[in-house]
């Protein structure tokens, strides 16, 4: 009897939004999925994150209190940064050694950025599901796929899925700006976001100098809703 059919959703959530949630169910719903995991990322290698770690975690677990498919795993926040996908994926069949993986992301994560061991990923995982993005498309991924021996390049699917145009680079601006976020994000992320005044300018610059020292001794790694 084969294990739970557990759907992988990592980033960076600075801040989770509908459009992961939406994405997030409707793989689900559409791979026959048991469960969900959302992977917040302490430290992407090629993505700058404007919230702490701790406060992206605590966003995703207010947005995904109310899905019973939904899960937070911690890995990824744990990692030595930044850490790779491949890296992560190995550390979570200890934790899930009967399941089976299908990973989740955008087209752009592939396209726009250049993935390390994405042989490695390949192999740890049933299928990788991609879900169309502004600017890129399933096609645009023949290319970064293509050295993949023919069996792995088989595990990349589309997932044609409708087109939320919402991301979190939109919301830290609005709400930086002063506008109004309510509809793009649950409501008691729009609260959180309030009550620690996170993505204000000046809570921006205290978090980017915080990571920049940090980051000093490092030398390293990626994940992503990339890698």
């Amino acid at each position: 009897m084969s294990g739970p059919r557990i759907g992988i959703l990592g980033g960076s959530y600075d801040p989770v939004h509908f459009g992961h949630l939406f994405v997030a169910e409707a793989a689900r719903a559409e791979a026959g999925l048991d469960r969900i995991l959302f992977l917040p990322v302490a430290s992407p290698a090629h993505r700058k994150t404007h919230a702490p770690p701790a406060d992206r975690r605590a966003m995703v677990e207010l947005a995904t209190t109310d899905n019973r498919h939904f899960f937070i795993d911690s890995t990824a926040l744990d990692q030595p940064a930044p850490a790779y996908t491949a890296d992560t994926l190995h550390l979570l069949r200890g934790a899930y050694p009967s399941a089976e993986f299908y990973f989740i992301a955008g087209t752009d994560s592939l396209v726009r950025s250049r993935w390390r061991f994405l042989d490695r990923v390949a192999v740890a995982l049933v299928c990788f599901y991609l879900v169309p993005r502004r600017g890129s498309s399933f096609e645009d991924v023949a290319p970064v796929i293509g050295d993949l021996p023919a069996h792995l390049q088989a595990r990349f699917k589309p997932l044609p899925l409708p087109f939320l145009d919402i991301s979190s680079t939109q919301i830290r601006a609005r709400t930086a700006a002063g506008q109004p976020i309510r509809y793009l994000t649950p409501d008691p992320v729009v609260k959180y976001i309030e009550s620690r005044g996170l993505y204000r300018p000046t809570a921006i610059t205290e978090n980017d100098d915080a990571s920049k020292q940090r980051a000093a001794p490092s030398g390293s790694v990626r994940f992503k809703n990339g890698e």
